[in-house]
């Protein structure tokens, strides 16, 4: 009895450790420490793999873990118990007060715009 008690709490604490998620991981490793997802597609050599966070109806969204020929390269998490140590894509959150009345001029939300390719200089003429 002692034993199955041990082994319920270390998996319990376990499931409540923050899990970090790095750029570069497979899909195997990011499995391996957030566990199976809800649903996953791919699309054009990306493959989306959303999570429950507990947050989906007031956040409006499920954890997202985005990989690109099969690593890591972005993420979107809303639960606490989760993190990714690159530079997320996504905006910072925004309280429900902040949504409800829009954001005020002083802390405006910043957004990142996705790099865009440089144009192949012209010879001279």
């Amino acid at each position: 009895m002692m034993f199955a008690s041990l082994v319920f709490a270390a998996g319990l604490a376990q499931a409540q450790a923050p899990a970090t998620i790095d750029p570069g991981m497979t899909q195997e490793q990011v499995v391996a420490k957030l566990g199976k997802p809800l649903s996953s597609r791919s699309y054009d050599g990306y493959t989306y793999l959303f999570y429950r966070n507990g947050c989906e109806k007031k956040c409006g969204m499920n954890d997202l873990v985005v990989l690109d020929s099969g690593k890591v390269v972005d993420a979107v998490f809303r639960s606490a118990n989760r993190h990714y140590s690159g530079t997320s894509s996504s905006p910072r959150m925004i309280s429900a007060a902040d949504a409800r009345h829009g954001v005020s001029a002083d802390q405006p939300l910043k957004t990142q715009q996705p790099p865009t390719p440089d144009k192949p200089k012209k010879p001279d003429a």
